[in-house]
């Protein structure tokens, strides 16, 4: 990919869109979801259900697991499960619209804001608890995504292998109060999406965190049944449906080498890594990320960047003269702006957001709309894996390290300067959401130049870093797309 480098004084092409704050704690989420101004996700036709013979992440297959059969239209327990509805229906403690509303249309797209608020959440507590690193971070959206994406092509698999009509299209006296009610209901799909995401959210959460992730997967059940467009038994199979898929992605996770425990041993020399101001974090961030488990690309260390410049070098010299002038007052306003915006220590947030706003827009179905996610999200894993491999191969250091002088716009993170993290996955994001929607490529790609040169103008990466991060990304990106095409979905 060509990029437009940005000098210091360049200004960035993008305006962010107002987004929602991140809640104070976990237990305001369906609060956020329900007041934010941000686009509600809902399905349109085609439904798509050529998707039940889409290849699987995790899954040997879409119907590997596939439920058996719903209980017969007219029999005695699908009749006793339509009084049910009807009961719900004419409840006074009847759900809600409002929460059927958070439960219509593309029920992954609840549970990616969900997941996103609450590394928020986690967010504030590093270091000491890290849940919320930029790996970790990327880890957990790429398994939620790919638990995700495997129920829903295995729900699509029982869907038309079955093909159950809708409480509210089987029978008049139940009124269907959502609009998303066109694909056959057994087994649910909100259901199976919920229980999924639930488990793999709940085995990265804290403790307290857990019960509350339970009551969001059983209040999308219960709306579904309420709304006409679920029985009970569609929405516990796709309870069970989604617990088992998570199952198996919870069993890739546990030997993908996440929980393995650095030995704390550092390089010494000159130019090597140093905690730094303010937090001088001892012990950096996940120094055995670039030894984990890949989806895609061979390995951490597949695409390793060259050395960085030579200290002393013209190379190195040209960056800390840059670094030297922003912190001189060389910083425009909006540099300074964008540079707080891409302030955080889960860039991917950033780019799962900028993929539901675009889905958003689109409408598509709900299998479509989860593969973009899923290899989006890949590609930022796999690129997070391939940039901890370079960082603590070489260990460079900061650039505060080197110049105690610099004034940085906020505290420089905690591991090694090259090359840069934001720069290497907004790269990768870029390339498969150019694949992906191709019709704004050139707005991704300012996307991924803005966060890359945000870390330079926030002092905390010298311009090279910027550069082989760039290079590293796109490689990844590249590698994601090709096995992304290569499933045969059109």
């Amino acid at each position: 990919m060509k990029r437009r480098r940005a000098g210091v004084t360049g200004t960035p092409r993008h305006a962010p869109r107002v987004r929602c704050a991140v809640p104070a704690t976990i237990a305001t989420l369906l609060l956020t979801v329900l007041g934010c101004a941000e686009p509600h996700v809902t399905l349109a036709p085609p439904v798509e259900a050529e998707a039940a013979n889409w290849p699987t992440l995790v899954l040997p297959r879409a119907g590997a697991l596939r439920p058996a059969a719903p209980p017969a239209e007219g029999s005695t327990q699908a009749a006793r499960e339509l009084d049910e509805i009807v009961a719900l229906q004419r409840s006074v403690t009847a759900v809600s619209d409002s929460v059927l509303r958070l439960h219509e249309g593309d029920p992954t797209s609840l549970w990616t804001r969900t997941a996103v608020d609450l590394l928020g959440v986690y967010w504030t507590i590093l270091p000491d608890v890290r849940i919320a690193t930029p790996a970790r971070s990327a880890r957990l959206m790429a398994l939620l995504h790919a638990a995700t994406y495997d129920a829903v092509l295995a729900t699509w698999d029982a869907k038309w292998a079955y093909r159950r009509r809708a409480p509210a299209e089987a029978s008049d006296r139940v009124r269907l109060r959502v609009s998303d009610g066109a694909v056959p209901s057994y087994p649910s799909e909100h259901a199976a999406v919920a229980a999924a995401a639930r488990a793999i959210l709940a085995a990265n959460a804290l403790p307290g965190d857990t019960a509350r992730l339970r009551a969001l997967m059983r209040e999308a059940g219960e709306a579904r049944m309420a709304s006409g467009a679920a029985y009970r038994s569609d929405v516990e199979a796709g309870y069970a449906l989604g617990e088992a898929v998570a199952r198996r992605v919870l069993q890739r996770s546990a030997t993908d080498g996440a929980d393995k425990v650095w030995d704390g041993v550092m390089p010494t020399g000159a130019y090597v890594w140093q905690p730094t101001p303010a937090r001088r974090v001892k012990v950096p961030f996940d120094a055995l990320a670039g030894t984990w488990q890949t989806w895609v690309i061979p390995s951490g260390s597949a695409f390793r960047p060259p050395p960085f410049p030579v200290p002393g070098s013209a190379a190195w010299l040209a960056s800390m003269n840059e670094l030297r002038m922003l912190a001189a007052g060389g910083r425009t306003v909006v540099q300074m702006d964008r540079a707080r915006f891409w302030a955080t220590e889960a860039p991917t947030a950033r780019w799962d957001l900028f993929v539901e706003e675009e889905l958003a827009r689109r409408r598509w179905s709900l299998p479509r709309a989860a593969r973009a996610r899923v290899w989006v999200s890949i590609a930022m894993y796999d690129a997070f894996v391939a940039c901890w491999d370079a960082k603590y191969h070489y260990w460079l250091a900061r650039p505060i390290t080197v110049d105690p002088s610099l004034n940085t716009i906020f505290s420089t993170p905690p591991f090694p300067s090259y090359p840069s993290g934001h720069s290497t996955i907004s790269n990768a994001a870029a390339q498969v959401m150019n694949a992906l929607f191709p019709e704004k490529s050139r707005e991704w790609d300012d996307l991924a130049l803005e966060a890359s040169n945000s870390r330079v103008w926030s002092g905390v990466h010298y311009r090279f870093d910027i550069e082989a991060g760039e290079t590293l990304g796109a490689t990844v990106g590249k590698a994601v797309v090709a096995r992304m095409q290569g499933d045969g979905v059109r």
